[in-house]
């Protein structure tokens, strides 16, 4: 089972000064080598209806140039075989070129000893710390290049400002690295930085090891972040048959944040909203001060550590609400919304001369608005999380319908946002619009899970017309 636990960070004015030059440097190293790999890639690809056959895109020189063909091993690797020996051994060639890819990854890494020639100050920078940098342009090519298992790519990559480069990691860290000081206090022990002390909150757990370090940089400071592991503990998923009694499905929305089945309405905390006017008045001052000056880095740093806080504040209360809703069920059915889709933009009009014509959208940026508020799909992935961490589940459930239907007789009832009662004509309930998709939703899912051939909303209704056709003569 693999782990992260964060720390607060107090370093010494000297070392603050050390983590942020590594950051500055680590930044630059990354847009240098990314800035290589993009070359390369636009150099070696064009259009697929102007694409030669016969000859390269560019001169094959040009494709290669100060990339060698081979590399040679500087010392035993330290893979092993069955007898103990190194597999591949020091002198060892292995090519750079395959098939005519180069291997870019290997070249970047081997060429940071001549980074090192070149600008002397990266040698205060430790050498796993400098890998790392050269495996996150890896990941992001790679994500950029090779679809995932939906058969999409993320955009191209971006260079990193001086603002959003602001991590990085030590592959190789272990326990001892977390130690104490001779004033007692706990500090981990960052190769070429030293003993920073830092806020031990929460001990590791007995039989995890730590794996990796990553140094984060925020608002109010410096955190560490530790990859724990322990091989011993598996990764298990609960695997429990719902029942009406140990169940409860849950309606998400911005009237109310969150509305169950066992009839429990939740408020919406709009942290942001709260907070708007306060923001609003930085940002005013901010805009009267000159750019990069004193005053406007300090009113900046203000600005940071309120949208800090808000966030804060919102996951603390997700967290509190989840623990709450399992504290009486062991399953819970949700929806599963696509967020994105809800805070899309609305397509633009154009009207007969070409004009663009009012199409809606600045109704629905305020409606966007509430929706990032409200962080609908974080509250997921922290309800998955605590369901995981309490050995219980979640379910999610198709939302298509679940509030155009009875959940008593799944008869459809059509209704606009504005309508907030449901009223079925032909079983009589009257009750919540939202209270009603909540139990729907409870009653899909427990459908779901014991036939297979129910998913939605609309192979319930399905299901229930056959059934019925059966029982008419």
């Amino acid at each position: 089972m693999l782990l992260k636990y964060k720390y607060k960070l107090k370093p010494h004015k000297r070392q603050a000064v050390i983590i942020s030059n590594w950051l500055e440097m680590a930044r630059k190293q990354y847009n240098y080598r990314l800035a290589e790999r993009l070359n390369w890639f636009e150099a070696t690809r064009t259009l697929l209806n102007a694409c030669p056959l016969n000859v390269s895109v560019v001169p094959v020189d040009r494709i290669y140039q100060n990339i060698p063909e081979f590399r040679i091993q500087t010392r035993d690797g330290r893979k092993k075989d069955s007898n103990g020996n190194s597999i591949t051994k020091k002198g060892d060639q292995h090519p750079n070129i395959v098939n005519g890819y180069v291997l870019w990854e290997t070249v970047q890494l081997a060429d940071l000893a001549q980074t090192k020639k070149l600008f002397p100050e990266y040698k205060s920078i430790h050498s796993q710390v400098l890998q790392d940098v050269i495996q996150r342009v890896q990941t992001t090519i790679d994500n950029y290049t090779i679809p995932n298992k939906n058969g999409k790519t993320s955009g191209r990559p971006k260079f990193k400002g001086r603002h959003y480069y602001n991590s990085f990691s030590y592959p190789q860290l272990s326990n001892a690295n977390i130690v104490k000081n001779a004033n007692g206090r706990y500090c981990v022990n960052l190769p070429k930085i030293g003993l920073i002390p830092f806020v031990y909150n929460r001990l590791i757990p007995v039989g995890f090891k730590v794996k990796t370090g990553t140094v984060i940089r925020e608002v109010d400071g410096y955190y560490i972040s530790f990859t724990i592991e322990d091989k011993t503990v598996p990764v298990e998923v609960a695997e429990i048959q719902p029942t009406e009694d140990n169940s409860k499905g849950i309606d998400l929305g911005l009237l109310h944040y969150a509305v169950t089945s066992d009839g429990e309405f939740i408020e919406v905390p709009k942290f942001f909203r709260l907070s708007e006017h306060r923001l609003s008045k930085l940002q005013v001052r901010l805009a009267q001060k000159s750019k990069h000056s004193k005053p406007w880095k300090i009113l900046k740093g203000k600005i940071a550590r309120l949208h800090q806080l808000i966030a804060r504040q919102r996951l603390d209360w997700q967290f509190k609400l989840a623990y709450h809703l399992f504290s009486d069920v062991s399953v819970i059915f949700i929806e599963d919304l696509q967020i994105a889709n809800l805070i899309r933009r609305c397509k633009a009009k154009l009207g007969d001369n070409g004009q663009f014509l009012p199409n809606g959208q600045s109704a629905k940026s305020g409606l966007n608005k509430s929706l990032q508020d409200a962080a609908l799909g974080q509250f997921i992935q922290v309800l998955e999380y605590v369901a995981w961490k309490l050995g219980k589940r979640v379910v999610k459930v198709d939302p298509k319908g679940t509030s155009q239907h009875c959940w008593e007789c799944l008869n459809q009832v059509s209704k606009s946002l504005s309508e907030r009662w449901h009223s079925c004509p032909k079983c009589g309930q009257e009750l919540d619009r939202d209270y009603n998709s909540a139990l729907l939703i409870q009653k899909i899912g427990l459908l779901s899970t014991q036939e297979e051939d129910i998913t939605s909303v609309k192979t319930a209704v399905r299901a229930s017309l056959t059934e019925e056709s059966r029982i008419l003569p």
